[in-house]
């Protein structure tokens, strides 16, 4: 019978987890992992825009692990547009990597765009995403948790045979 420190751990680990799911939850059903500003450079360069006239050619840009949308600034006014986004394995493998090591955020203004060109400006992690840091964090504490109570699982034993030599086997 496990001890009363045991117990705690163990009730300690589960409600971890469960917090843990809840934060995973709660960052799935929100829309927005990254949100930026993107510049629209083919318009930006057609017109020779300076520091005031830069205002008209800066967009916005968001998406999460569903869905995004932006908002197109190319000295006109705003469009907005919507897309779909899979990227569920980025979110699971390595999402923040993803989008700094290949610039997703370029990638996805610029993407289905024949005339224009999108640069970035600024773009940050939102709450959604470190929801989902946290919940990591939570499970690697579940497993120290685990590891400090020191319990020990019963080891499987494997029965051997008996080997049962007699004369008449070694001389043949």
């Amino acid at each position: 019978m496990p001890g009363c420190f045991k117990k705690t751990l163990f009730a300690l680990a589960s409600l971890v987890s469960f917090v843990s799911f809840i934060l995973i939850v709660v960052a799935m059903g929100t829309p927005k992992w990254m949100t930026g500003k993107i510049l629209c450079k083919t318009g930006a360069d057609l017109v020779n825009a300076t520091d005031p006239e830069l205002v008209k050619f800066i967009g916005e840009i968001y998406y999460g692990l569903f869905r995004g949308g932006k908002i197109r600034q190319c000295g006109l006014g705003g469009r907005r547009s919507q897309f779909t986004s899979g990227f569920l394995v980025l979110a699971v493998t390595s999402f923040m990597a993803a989008v700094k090591l290949h610039h997703l955020t370029e990638r996805i203004a610029s993407f289905r765009e024949n005339v224009f060109q999108f640069v970035v400006l600024e773009e940050r992690f939102e709450d959604s995403f470190w929801l989902c840091v946290a919940s990591a964090t939570a499970h690697a504490v579940n497993l120290l948790l685990v590891a400090i109570s020191e319990i020990h699982f019963p080891k499987i034993k494997t029965k051997t045979e008996e080997a049962n030599v007699t004369a008449e086997d070694i001389m043949y």
